[in-house]
C-alpha cells in the first residue's frame, strides 16, 4: 500500500446501510453497523488494497430524517479532529435529508482544501444484487481520493449521486425512488460519471491562498419557513407563525421572482415581523431561477417591508445559511440580513454588495422654470475587486414618490426625466453632456391601481451599472445628485443606497 492517506468514511444509516429484518427482502428494513456493511460489500476489499478505509461511527445509524443540527455538530467536528490524517472525506447518509446535511456541512466547514462528499442509495446492496448502492459509494469513494484516482481536487461538501456530482448547498432531491435521484437547478453538476469521470474544473471552487481550515459548529434553529399559496393571505396562518416565540428568521416560499398576495393587512404582517427583529427572506417556489425583489409592484412592496433574498438559492440552503449565520450570538440583525445576501460556499448565483448613502433623504423640485436637484454626499463605496464580475448596480431610492407634471390622480400621467450625476458640486450646472453625467430615466408616476397594491410610495430603481463598472473602484468615495428634468414635478424619498449584484467565481 502507498504513502496515500485513504479517506475516512462517517457513517450515519441510511438505505445504503440498511438489509431486511427476514430473508424476504420485502420485509423491514433496519440499519446496521458500519463492519457488517463493509464485509457485505465484497469490492471494497479491493479498494483497501490500495488505500485505507477507516470508519467513523460516532452517530448510532440512522434514518435521515433524524438527521439534523446535532449530528451536523458531529460530522463537522470529526471531520475537523481528522482532518490531517485522510485525503477526503466521504459521509454515508439517508437520502432525505441529504441535502440539508450537505448544505451545513458546506457552511461549517470553512477554507476547504480537501473533497467531502456525501453520498447513499435508493437501493441497499444487502436488499438486491440490483442496486445503486455499490456504485456510488465506489465513485464517492473516487472523489474523496483524488490522489489515488488522479482526479482534481474538489474542494467542496458535495452530494455524488446516480452519475453525478453536485455542489451540495446546490443541490435539491427530485425522485422518491429513481436512482438519478437530485440534480442542481442552477448549476450544472461539478462532475458526470460513467465509464469514465469527467469533471467541470471551470465550475470547482478554487481554495484561496493564505487561509487555513476552520469550523464553525454554533447554530440556531429558531428559522421557519412559510409556504405561501392562494387564499392564506386571507387566515390567520401565517400571523400565527410569525408569532412564533424565539422566531429569529422566516423563509418566505413566495411564487415565481418573488411574489406574494398583496393585501394590506397581510402585508402588514411580516412588515409588523421585521419591526421586532425577525429577518424575512424570500425564496422562489420554483426550483430554476432568481428570486429578484423591486422588479415588480408586488416584490417591490416586499423589499419596502423588510425583505431581502439571495439570488437563486434553495429553500434548503436559505434555511440552513440562516441557522449557521444566527449560531453567531453576537449578530445583529443587519449583519445577518448582509451576510445572507452573500455568497458564502457557492450557493447561489449572485451576491449583493449594498452600501447604505448616509443622510440620503429628499427631493428634487422642478418649479417650472429650473430642474430640482438633490445631492447624496460621498460614501466608500462597496465594490467587488474585479469590476467584470458586477453583474448590476443600481442607486435604489427608498420609499419613493414620484408626481408628475400633468394628474397624479390617473395612471396617464406623463413619464418624468430623472437625471443622475456623480460628483457633482452644488453650484456646478446641470450638464447632460458633461463628464460628470451618469443617465438618464424616464419613469412614470404610479397609478391609482398602483398606489393601492404598494402604498402611495414605493423603491425607485435607477441602473448605474455602465458607470459603476468602468468608472469607479471598491472604497472610492463617489457622490450622487439626482435631479428632475421634467417641468412641475417632483421626486421625495427617504433614503438611498447603491445595491450591486456581483457574479460568484
Amino acid at each position: 500500500m502507498s504513502n496515500n492517506r485513504g479517506v475516512l468514511v462517517i457513517y450515519t444509516g441510511g438505505t445504503i446501510g440498511s438489509k431486511p429484518t427476514q430473508p424476504d427482502p420485502a420485509s423491514p428494513q433496519v440499519v446496521v453497523p458500519w463492519k457488517e456493511l463493509l464485509e457485505a460489500t465484497p469490492e471494497l476489499r479491493r479498494v483497501q488494497e490500495h488505500f485505507r478505509i477507516d470508519a467513523f461511527e460516532g452517530i448510532p445509524p440512522l434514518d435521515s430524517c433524524n438527521v439534523g443540527p446535532n449530528e451536523w455538530q458531529v460530522i463537522s467536528q470529526a471531520i475537523a479532529d481528522n482532518y490531517e490524517d485522510y485525503e477526503g472525506f466521504v459521509v454515508l447518509h439517508g437520502t432525505d435529508t441529504m441535502v440539508y446535511t450537505a448544505t451545513a456541512l458546506s457552511y461549517m466547514l470553512g477554507n476547504l482544501t480537501k473533497p467531502v462528499i456525501l453520498t447513499g442509495a435508493q437501493r441497499s446492496a444487502m436488499v438486491s444484487v440490483r442496486n445503486d448502492a455499490t456504485q456510488n459509494l465506489l465513485t464517492a469513494l473516487e472523489f474523496a481520493n483524488p490522489a489515488f484516482s488522479g482526479l482534481p481536487i474538489i474542494p467542496e461538501v458535495c452530494v455524488y449521486f446516480g452519475g453525478a456530482l453536485f455542489r451540495g448547498n446546490r443541490t435539491v432531491k427530485r425522485d422518491t425512488g429513481g436512482y438519478e435521484a437530485y440534480e442542481s437547478p442552477n448549476i450544472e453538476p461539478l462532475a458526470v460519471a460513467g465509464d469514465r469521470i469527467v469533471v467541470n474544473e471551470v465550475l470547482v471552487r478554487k481554495v484561496e491562498s493564505g487561509k487555513t481550515f476552520t469550523l464553525r459548529k454554533r447554530l440556531n434553529t429558531n428559522v421557519l419557513p412559510i409556504f405561501i399559496s392562494p387564499g392564506i393571505q386571507d387566515t390567520e396562518m401565517v400571523k400565527r407563525q410569525l408569532d412564533t416565540p424565539g422566531l429569529k428568521a422566516a423563509v418566505v416560499q413566495a411564487f415565481g421572482s418573488g411574489n406574494i398576495p398583496t393585501k394590506p393587512e397581510f402585508i402588514e404582517l411580516f412588515r409588523q415581523a421585521r419591526s421586532k427583529g425577525v429577518i424575512l427572506v424570500a425564496v422562489s417556489q420554483c426550483r430554476t431561477g432568481p428570486v429578484e425583489l423591486g422588479i415588480y409592484e408586488t416584490s417591490a412592496a416586499l423589499l419596502e417591508s423588510g425583505f431581502i433574498c439571495a439570488s437563486d438559492i434553495t429553500l434548503e440552503a436559505a434555511q440552513v445559511k440562516l441557522m449557521c449565520l444566527w449560531g453567531n450570538e453576537d449578530a445583529t440583525v443587519e449583519e445577518v440580513e448582509t451576510d445572507f445576501q452573500r455568497s458564502r460556499a457557492g450557493e447561489q448565483t449572485t451576491s449583493l454588495l449594498l452600501t447604505k448613502l448616509p443622510d440620503s433623504g429628499g427631493s428634487a423640485i422642478h418649479d417650472g422654470s429650473s430642474p430640482g436637484r438633490k445631492r447624496i454626499r460621498a460614501q466608500a463605496l462597496e465594490l467587488p475587486s474585479d469590476n467584470k464580475s458586477i453583474e448590476r448596480a443600481l442607486l435604489r431610492l427608498r420609499r419613493a414618490k414620484l408626481v408628475g407634471p400633468a394628474t397624479s390622480d390617473t395612471s396617464e400621467s406623463l413619464p418624468v426625466a430623472i437625471w443622475v450625476f456623480q460628483d457633482l458640486s452644488e453650484d456646478d450646472p446641470l450638464d447632460c453632456t458633461g463628464p460628470s453625467f451618469v443617465n438618464e430615466y424616464k419613469r412614470w408616476p404610479r397609478g391609482e391601481e398602483e398606489r393601492k397594491i404598494a402604498g402611495e410610495t414605493g423603491v425607485l430603481n435607477l441602473d448605474v451599472t455602465d458607470f459603476v463598472r468602468s468608472r469607479v473602484q471598491s472604497g472610492e468615495r463617489v457622490s450622487f445628485t439626482v435631479a428632475v428634468g421634467t417641468p412641475h414635478a417632483n421626486l421625495a424619498w427617504e433614503r438611498a443606497e447603491l445595491a450591486v449584484y456581483t457574479r460568484d467565481t
